[in-house]
Parts: structure tokens; C-alpha cells; sequence
């Protein structure tokens, strides 16, 4: 009984989230209120506040769960051996799942980043974000050099912040093209960058 009580917390608490995030997509963050989340939800507000208990936390827990969503989707792909520019490609795809196809994500990232210049809990979560992003980058490459597939010397720390850079600008340029942005030509760029990089140091 407590596991069916549990369960039921926590799919009470992610209908919530959703709702949140299509709310902050639709109005932003400053012009959204806990009622429009209870009417997106079609839950009371005291349900809401029991979760909840104000909207800075709605806020908060939004971003977490949407970081998390994308650690989720890397996490799945990068497990897996196998030659640098297949992991990369499984890594890339991972990264697409968790935070492009994922209803409303691109433009809850960006409403984000916008709000980030004004508020320090946000910029502070958007930066645990990006920094987690180098450093699947990082694990990724230095795997690689460890196994002889890359340059003993590769900058492991430039590279990675270059490739979490891209995956930044790939999420506005999705939103700027309407969506018509597809994974495998974003996917190339990978491939370009690496090439290039390694190209350089011929």
C-alpha cells in the first residue's frame, strides 16, 4: 500500500510539473501564477501548494526535472563502448531525446535563460546545467585518449566546453527555425567540429 501511495505522490507531482512548464512557456515566468497552473492541471490549489509552496519552488523543481530528464536521456547512451564518433553520435541523440523532443523543452530553455539574467536561482540552475553537459563531453573524450583513440595532448577541457557551447545554440536555433531544425543535420556539426579540431592538429 505505501508503494501504491508513493507512486501515486510522485505521478501527482510530474502532472504538476508538466502543467507548470507549459504554463511558464505560454506566459513566462514572471506573468504565470500558481492559479494558471491549476488550470492547466485541473488540480486545487492547496494539491498543488501540499507539493509545492510557492511558485520560486515550482520554478525550481521545473528546471531540475527538466535537467534531469536530459542527464537521463545522455546517461542511456553513453554507457555503451565503441569508437568515439559512435559514441558521440549516441550521445548526441541522447541529448536530442532529453531536451528537443521533449514536448515544450526548447522553449522552456529558453524562457529560462531569459529569466537567468535576472534571477540568481535560475542562472545558478541553468549553470549546473551547462556545466553538466561539459562533463559528459569530458568523460566521453577522456575515455577516448585513455584508449589511444584521440591525441594523448587533446585540450580535453576546451573541446568539451566547445561541444556543450554547440548543444546551447543548437536549442535557440531549433526555436528560431519554428522546429524545422532537424537531428541529423544538427548532427553533422558534431562530426564538422571534430574533424576540425582534429584537423587542425595534423
Amino acid at each position: 500500500m505505501p508503494r501504491i501511495s508513493a507512486e501515486r505522490e510522485e505521478a501527482t507531482r510530474r502532472r504538476i510539473l508538466k502543467a507548470a512548464k507549459q504554463v511558464f512557456v505560454e506566459k513566462g515566468f514572471a506573468r504565470a501564477t500558481i492559479d494558471d497552473v491549476v488550470a492547466a492541471c485541473g488540480l486545487s490549489v492547496g494539491a498543488i501548494y501540499n507539493y509545492f509552496p510557492n511558485k520560486d519552488e515550482l520554478i525550481r523543481a521545473s528546471i531540475d526535472t527538466t535537467n534531469q530528464e536530459e542527464t537521463d536521456a545522455l546517461l542511456a547512451e553513453t554507457q555503451a563502448a565503441g569508437p568515439i564518433m559512435d559514441r558521440l553520435d549516441r550521445s548526441f541523440r541522447g541529448w536530442w531525446a532529453g531536451s528537443i523532443d521533449v514536448p515544450g523543452g526548447p522553449a522552456f530553455l529558453i524562457e529560462a535563460w531569459s529569466e537567468a539574467t535576472r534571477r540568481p536561482l535560475i542562472r545558478d540552475l541553468m549553470a549546473r546545467r551547462l556545466e553538466r553537459a561539459v562533463m559528459f563531453c569530458s568523460v566521453l573524450l577522456r575515455e577516448s585518449v585513455e584508449r589511444g583513440e584521440l591525441p594523448a595532448d587533446l585540450d580535453v577541457d576546451a573541446l568539451a566546453h566547445t561541444f556543450a557551447a554547440l548543444l546551447e545554440g543548437l536549442v535557440i536555433e531549433y526555436v528560431e527555425t519554428g522546429g524545422a531544425l532537424r537531428r541529423v543535420d544538427a548532427q553533422k556539426r558534431f562530426r564538422v567540429v571534430m574533424d576540425a579540431w582534429m584537423t587542425a592538429r595534423s
